[in-house]
């Protein structure tokens, strides 16, 4: 009866562990794109929210998103007010970030009953760990809300 010789069982395990590195890389960078594309989604239904509220005023309001760095924020009326009783905030993750906030003061209002921003823009967001890939969320001046 013949068993394993001692190279045969060492070259077997050289195979599984290369095997097994390049697994877990391959886990690793596919978890960074799902964080990412999740914070990007719940930014735009964040917005998305935003702009519905303001077609169906409540109380006659508009309503906008305050981006910043690391958390955008839902609120009630025509500017941001930190703190207030209506906000609505998402955290984003923490190897997520937001940068290039492209209007003014970093509010995204929707005007009364059309739903069209006060301003178009755009914010790009990132992982902290790969600042060469950002994603931007643009917002048309029909209020058109889309990712590039």
């Amino acid at each position: 009866m013949r068993g394993f010789t001692a190279l045969e069982i060492i070259v077997s395990l050289a195979i599984l562990i290369l095997l097994g590195a390049m697994t877990a890389g391959y886990l690793s960078g596919l978890k960074k794109v799902i964080t990412l594309d999740g914070a990007i989604e719940s930014i735009i239904s964040l917005t998305r929210e935003a702009k519905a509220k303001t077609l169906a005023p409540e109380d006659g309001s508009q309503f906008g998103v305050r981006f910043e760095s690391s958390k955008a924020t839902l609120f009630k009326g025509a500017a941001y007010i930190e703190g207030g009783a209506d906000n609505k905030i998402y955290n984003l993750p923490g190897e997520t970030e937001i940068f290039n906030i492209g209007f003014s003061g970093g509010n995204l209002v929707f005007k009364l009953l059309t739903g069209e921003p006060a301003a178009t823009g755009s914010v790009s967001i990132r992982l902290k760990t790969d600042t060469a890939n950002p994603k931007t969320i643009f917002i048309n001046n029909a209020g058109l809300i889309y990712v590039e």
